[in-house]
């Protein structure tokens, strides 16, 4: 993986620790999770670009490694992109790689021990939880958390991080990951800051995600009203 994403961070990639955000310590969704599935869709098209397995070329998302990466999430997503068998917008793929994509990064933060699965009955009705492993807030969430109160407090942003905020802010997690804060107060903050990408072309895709992220989720709030 490229240094700027995983340098100094804990081993969870970028989806995962999007969707810590998205949950809450109880092991059950945020209240502002509805598109929650974009944004885990986005990091691993971020990610991918990021590592140098895709790139964005003319508008259209083109695999150039398509090997193992030895990340399962990682893997879903080549696997996702290739079954267009042609080279897709980040539009498409978003919605591709959102099926079944919570479930991939569910299992595998249990199988990394930082949450576990709790399957109950509600007045008969089947219901799943996924709360941590330590009873409280997930190490992983804790340290990402620290990292975004930083930006915030005025504190250069790292590639990650700067993705992470983007992220976030784009699938409508802002009371989640911000809690407190304005988006307009983050909007400005994250615009202020020095681009940390070292690489234009990953910037490029994950200011395409970002639109694109943005505007399944007004539709989906438009929608729900």
């Amino acid at each position: 993986m490229e240094a700027s994403l995983y340098h100094g961070h804990m081993s969870v990639n970028l989806a995962e620790e999007l969707l810590l955000l998205g949950y809450e310590d109880d092991g059950t969704p945020t209240s502002d999770s509805g598109t929650l599935d974009y944004g885990l869709a986005g990091a691993v098209l971020v990610e991918l670009a990021a590592a140098g397995r895709v790139r964005l070329d003319r508008g259209r998302v083109r695999v150039d490694q398509p090997g193992p990466t030895g990340d399962p999430v990682l893997d879903h997503g080549l696997r996702a992109i290739a079954s267009y068998g042609r080279d897709a917008t980040p539009d498409e793929l978003l919605d591709g790689l959102r099926s079944g994509l919570r479930d991939v990064v569910l299992d595998r933060l249990i199988d990394r021990g930082v949450l576990r699965r709790e399957r109950h009955r509600v007045l008969l009705v089947p219901s799943t939880r996924f709360p941590s492993t330590n009873g409280g807030e997930p190490a992983p969430e804790t340290e990402t958390r620290g990292r975004l109160a930083a930006l915030l407090a005025g504190a250069p942003a790292d590639a990650r991080t700067h993705a992470l905020a983007t992220l976030a802010l784009a699938a409508g997690l802002t009371a989640s990951a911000f809690p407190g804060v304005a988006r307009g107060d983050i909007e400005r903050r994250l615009a202020a800051l020095p681009d940390p990408w070292p690489a234009a072309a990953v910037r490029t895709l994950l200011d395409e995600v970002q639109v694109s992220i943005i505007a399944i989720t007004t539709m989906f709030m438009t929608g729900s009203n």
